[in-house]
Protein backbone atom coordinates (compact mmCIF):
# COMPACT_ATOMS: atom_id res chain seq x y z
CA UNK A 1 0.00 0.00 0.00
CA UNK A 2 1.58 3.43 -0.99
CA UNK A 3 0.49 4.87 2.24
CA UNK A 4 2.32 2.92 4.47
CA UNK A 5 5.31 2.79 2.23
CA UNK A 6 5.41 6.64 2.33
CA UNK A 7 4.42 6.35 6.00
CA UNK A 8 7.34 4.14 6.91
CA UNK A 9 9.99 6.26 5.04
CA UNK A 10 9.27 8.81 6.18
CA UNK A 11 9.00 7.68 9.82
CA UNK A 12 12.54 6.59 9.47
CA UNK A 13 13.39 9.91 8.47
CA UNK A 14 11.89 11.45 11.35
CA UNK A 15 13.50 9.16 13.66
CA UNK A 16 16.74 9.89 12.28
CA UNK A 17 16.01 13.63 12.59
CA UNK A 18 15.08 12.72 16.27
CA UNK A 19 18.29 11.01 16.70
CA UNK A 20 20.33 13.71 14.91
CA UNK A 21 18.86 16.36 17.49
CA UNK A 22 19.36 14.67 20.69
CA UNK A 23 23.12 15.24 19.43
CA UNK A 24 22.87 18.75 19.32
CA UNK A 25 22.91 20.61 22.13
CA UNK A 26 20.53 23.58 22.61
CA UNK A 27 18.99 25.67 25.84
CA UNK A 28 16.06 23.37 26.82
CA UNK A 29 12.92 25.40 26.59
CA UNK A 30 10.20 26.45 28.84
CA UNK A 31 7.58 26.96 25.96
CA UNK A 32 4.29 25.04 26.82
CA UNK A 33 3.85 25.10 22.28
CA UNK A 34 5.13 23.07 19.86
CA UNK A 35 4.20 21.99 16.14
CA UNK A 36 5.54 19.18 14.57
CA UNK A 37 4.86 16.65 11.40
CA UNK A 38 4.52 13.20 11.21
CA UNK A 39 3.45 9.96 9.48
CA UNK A 40 1.53 7.20 9.52
CA UNK A 41 -1.94 5.22 8.74
CA UNK A 42 -3.88 8.25 8.14
CA UNK A 43 -1.27 9.97 6.29
CA UNK A 44 1.04 12.66 6.56
CA UNK A 45 0.12 14.67 9.27
CA UNK A 46 1.02 18.33 10.18
CA UNK A 47 0.02 18.98 14.29
CA UNK A 48 0.66 21.38 16.66
CA UNK A 49 0.43 21.02 20.47
CA UNK A 50 -0.08 22.66 23.75
CA UNK A 51 0.62 21.22 27.23
CA UNK A 52 -0.14 23.43 30.18
CA UNK A 53 1.59 20.83 32.89
CA UNK A 54 3.11 17.66 33.22
CA UNK A 55 0.13 15.61 32.60
CA UNK A 56 -1.77 17.21 30.03
CA UNK A 57 -1.41 17.96 26.13
CA UNK A 58 -4.10 19.23 23.95
CA UNK A 59 -3.33 18.42 20.06
CA UNK A 60 -4.81 19.09 17.14
CA UNK A 61 -3.88 18.12 13.43
CA UNK A 62 -4.25 17.88 9.95
CA UNK A 63 -4.00 14.53 8.52
CA UNK A 64 -3.72 13.45 4.53
CA UNK A 65 -3.63 10.64 2.54
CA UNK A 66 -4.19 7.59 0.40
CA UNK A 67 -3.60 3.91 0.27
CA UNK A 68 -4.19 1.74 -2.57
CA UNK A 69 -5.88 -1.46 -1.95
CA UNK A 70 -7.00 -4.60 -4.21
CA UNK A 71 -10.07 -6.02 -2.16
CA UNK A 72 -12.39 -9.00 -3.45
CA UNK A 73 -15.71 -8.58 -2.72
CA UNK A 74 -18.49 -11.27 -3.15
CA UNK A 75 -15.92 -12.15 -5.27
CA UNK A 76 -15.44 -9.46 -7.71
CA UNK A 77 -12.03 -8.04 -7.74
CA UNK A 78 -12.04 -4.65 -6.83
CA UNK A 79 -9.52 -1.85 -7.95
CA UNK A 80 -9.90 0.45 -4.36
CA UNK A 81 -8.77 3.89 -3.47
CA UNK A 82 -8.53 4.83 0.18
CA UNK A 83 -8.94 8.61 0.27
CA UNK A 84 -8.20 10.04 3.93
CA UNK A 85 -8.36 14.21 4.38
CA UNK A 86 -9.24 14.79 7.84
CA UNK A 87 -8.42 17.29 10.87
CA UNK A 88 -8.12 15.74 14.51
CA UNK A 89 -8.42 16.94 17.90
CA UNK A 90 -7.22 15.26 20.73
CA UNK A 91 -6.38 15.08 24.35
CA UNK A 92 -3.36 13.46 26.06
CA UNK A 93 -2.88 12.48 29.48
CA UNK A 94 0.19 11.10 31.00
CA UNK A 95 -0.53 9.54 33.98
CA UNK A 96 2.87 8.83 35.42
CA UNK A 97 4.57 12.06 34.35
CA UNK A 98 6.65 10.50 31.69
CA UNK A 99 6.15 9.69 28.46
CA UNK A 100 3.60 7.01 28.36
CA UNK A 101 0.42 8.75 27.66
CA UNK A 102 -3.22 7.70 26.82
CA UNK A 103 -4.95 9.37 24.34
CA UNK A 104 -8.74 9.95 23.34
CA UNK A 105 -10.19 12.67 20.98
CA UNK A 106 -12.04 12.44 17.27
CA UNK A 107 -10.87 12.48 13.00
CA UNK A 108 -13.57 14.45 11.27
CA UNK A 109 -13.55 14.50 7.35
CA UNK A 110 -13.51 12.69 4.50
CA UNK A 111 -12.73 9.07 4.34
CA UNK A 112 -13.84 7.45 1.47
CA UNK A 113 -12.93 4.28 -0.71
CA UNK A 114 -13.32 4.44 -4.75
CA UNK A 115 -14.07 1.33 -6.27
CA UNK A 116 -13.78 -0.12 -9.82
CA UNK A 117 -13.88 -3.20 -11.18
CA UNK A 118 -13.91 -4.72 -15.05
CA UNK A 119 -14.53 -8.32 -15.04
CA UNK A 120 -12.69 -10.02 -17.61
CA UNK A 121 -14.71 -13.41 -17.22
CA UNK A 122 -18.48 -14.11 -16.02
CA UNK A 123 -19.30 -12.94 -12.83
CA UNK A 124 -22.02 -13.55 -10.06
CA UNK A 125 -23.71 -9.94 -9.14
CA UNK A 126 -26.38 -10.74 -6.72
CA UNK A 127 -28.03 -13.87 -7.80
CA UNK A 128 -27.12 -13.96 -11.49
CA UNK A 129 -24.18 -14.54 -13.46
CA UNK A 130 -23.67 -12.03 -15.86
CA UNK A 131 -20.88 -11.85 -18.90
CA UNK A 132 -18.31 -9.56 -19.14
CA UNK A 133 -19.57 -7.13 -21.67
CA UNK A 134 -22.79 -7.11 -20.39
CA UNK A 135 -21.29 -5.31 -16.70
CA UNK A 136 -19.02 -3.34 -18.79
CA UNK A 137 -17.35 -1.71 -15.53
CA UNK A 138 -18.24 -1.53 -11.82
CA UNK A 139 -17.74 1.86 -10.40
CA UNK A 140 -18.89 3.20 -6.77
CA UNK A 141 -17.41 4.54 -3.61
CA UNK A 142 -18.22 3.46 -0.14
CA UNK A 143 -18.01 6.40 2.44
CA UNK A 144 -17.53 6.43 6.33
CA UNK A 145 -18.79 8.51 8.67
CA UNK A 146 -17.66 12.12 8.79
CA UNK A 147 -16.89 11.82 12.89
CA UNK A 148 -15.12 9.19 14.10
CA UNK A 149 -14.02 8.71 17.62
CA UNK A 150 -10.52 7.83 18.33
CA UNK A 151 -8.87 5.97 21.48
CA UNK A 152 -5.23 5.37 21.63
CA UNK A 153 -1.85 4.86 23.89
CA UNK A 154 1.84 6.20 23.03
CA UNK A 155 4.79 7.43 23.83
CA UNK A 156 5.28 10.75 23.38
CA UNK A 157 8.40 13.45 25.33
CA UNK A 158 6.68 16.63 24.86
CA UNK A 159 4.60 16.62 27.76
CA UNK A 160 7.14 16.02 30.89
CA UNK A 161 10.19 16.99 28.58
CA UNK A 162 11.66 20.38 28.19
CA UNK A 163 14.20 19.47 25.29
CA UNK A 164 13.45 21.69 22.87
CA UNK A 165 12.71 18.61 20.50
CA UNK A 166 10.44 16.02 21.20
CA UNK A 167 9.60 12.54 19.71
CA UNK A 168 6.36 10.86 19.70
CA UNK A 169 4.91 7.14 19.03
CA UNK A 170 1.51 6.14 18.95
CA UNK A 171 -0.64 3.26 18.50
CA UNK A 172 -4.72 3.15 18.71
CA UNK A 173 -8.08 3.41 16.66
CA UNK A 174 -10.45 5.17 14.76
CA UNK A 175 -13.92 3.97 14.86
CA UNK A 176 -15.20 4.77 11.53
CA UNK A 177 -18.58 2.90 11.71
CA UNK A 178 -20.92 1.64 9.33
CA UNK A 179 -20.20 2.25 5.86
CA UNK A 180 -22.98 4.30 2.69
CA UNK A 181 -21.82 2.33 -0.48
CA UNK A 182 -22.72 3.34 -4.09
CA UNK A 183 -22.27 1.17 -6.96
CA UNK A 184 -23.22 1.17 -10.58
CA UNK A 185 -22.08 -0.04 -14.45
CA UNK A 186 -20.76 1.29 -16.87
CA UNK A 187 -20.49 0.92 -20.50
CA UNK A 188 -21.77 -2.58 -20.48
CA UNK A 189 -24.62 -3.50 -22.57
CA UNK A 190 -27.02 -4.36 -19.83
CA UNK A 191 -25.82 -0.86 -17.86
CA UNK A 192 -29.13 0.46 -18.09
CA UNK A 193 -31.20 -2.57 -17.67
CA UNK A 194 -33.23 -2.88 -14.93
CA UNK A 195 -32.83 -6.62 -13.83
CA UNK A 196 -28.78 -5.92 -13.29
CA UNK A 197 -29.55 -3.00 -11.36
CA UNK A 198 -31.48 -5.09 -9.01
CA UNK A 199 -28.84 -7.30 -8.76
CA UNK A 200 -26.35 -4.29 -8.21
CA UNK A 201 -28.88 -3.32 -5.46
CA UNK A 202 -28.14 -6.21 -3.67
CA UNK A 203 -24.23 -6.28 -4.62
CA UNK A 204 -23.82 -3.03 -2.42
CA UNK A 205 -25.65 -4.82 0.36
CA UNK A 206 -22.91 -7.38 0.33
CA UNK A 207 -19.96 -5.17 0.04
CA UNK A 208 -21.60 -2.88 2.77
CA UNK A 209 -21.36 -6.03 4.60
CA UNK A 210 -17.58 -6.95 4.03
CA UNK A 211 -16.75 -3.33 4.30
CA UNK A 212 -17.46 -3.68 8.55
CA UNK A 213 -13.45 -4.86 8.85
CA UNK A 214 -12.72 -0.99 8.37
CA UNK A 215 -15.48 -0.38 10.89
CA UNK A 216 -12.32 -0.18 13.51
CA UNK A 217 -9.35 1.31 11.51
CA UNK A 218 -5.65 0.64 12.88
CA UNK A 219 -3.95 4.39 13.81
CA UNK A 220 -0.02 4.25 13.50
CA UNK A 221 1.79 6.80 13.54
CA UNK A 222 5.51 8.06 14.48
CA UNK A 223 6.76 12.05 14.15
CA UNK A 224 8.71 14.89 15.99
CA UNK A 225 8.17 18.58 17.37
CA UNK A 226 9.35 21.59 18.38
CA UNK A 227 8.82 24.13 20.72
CA UNK A 228 8.42 27.57 20.33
Amino acid sequence: MKILVSALCCAAFLAGCSTATTNYKSQPSDSKFAVGLGAGTTGITAEAKFSPNDRIALRGNYNFGEIVVDQDYDGIDYDGDLSLSTFGGFVDVAPFKNGFVLSGGAYVGDKTFDLNATPSNAVEIGGLSFDPSDVGTLTGRAEFNNFAPYAGIGYDSFISGSSNWSFNARAGVMFTGSVDVDLVSVNGLLSNDQTLRDEIEAEILAIEEDAENYKYYPVLTIGIARRF
